[in-house]
């Protein structure tokens, strides 16, 4: 019986193989908690947008999925988006909230940037507005100036990196 990383060279090539061989750096590096193994399922991931995905309620435990069209952006690319949804696994293991707006997610944010990203990310859930009382309107929300906004947040770490990042190189991905 061959491993998961066997299935996935066998079934994307260089790509299934470097997304596993990243799977487990990145446990290694940033993700201890996560099992050793974990299946990782490359090609079309949900509204045709997405870059990368993270099922946990399935039967088996939980499942990412890479888009194919990830790798040919470069391994830097694929590299971000792993850390990004290993870290949905890591919250939904220990039963906390994953969703990009928990409390969670930007606690674990401020502790793995100094790390994914080298410098220190000062991320609070809910700073990027607040609320604002308009007489004869009720109450809206308004964006607080110089306050980082929470869709950077829920694309961390790939919004975090500076225009002229390097990605690397591109890998060949056989697409379905």
């Amino acid at each position: 019986m061959g491993t998961l990383a066997d299935a996935g060279a066998a079934l994307w090539g260089t790509a299934g193989e470097y997304a596993y061989e990243t799977y487990s750096h990145l446990r290694a590096r940033l993700y201890q908690e996560l099992p050793s193994e974990l299946p990782i399922v490359i090609g079309l991931c949900a509204y045709g947008h997405c870059l990368g995905l993270t099922r946990s309620s399935l039967q088996h435990g939980p499942r990412i999925t890479l888009a194919s069209s990830l790798f040919a952006e470069g391994t830097g690319h694929v590299d971000d988006t792993l850390t990004h949804e290993m870290l949905h696994v890591l919250l939904f293991l220990r039963h906390e909230n994953p969703a990009h707006n928990g409390g969670p997610w930007y606690r674990e944010i401020r502790r793995l940037s100094p790390t994914v990203l080298g410098h220190e990310l000062d991320v609070v859930r809910g700073s990027d507005r607040r609320s604002l009382r308009v007489p004869g309107v009720g109450v809206r929300k308004e964006r607080v100036p110089g306050a980082i906004p929470h869709k950077d947040v829920a694309r961390w770490p790939r919004s975090f990196r500076p225009a002229d990042h390097d990605w690397g190189n591109p890998i060949d991905c056989p697409s379905y």
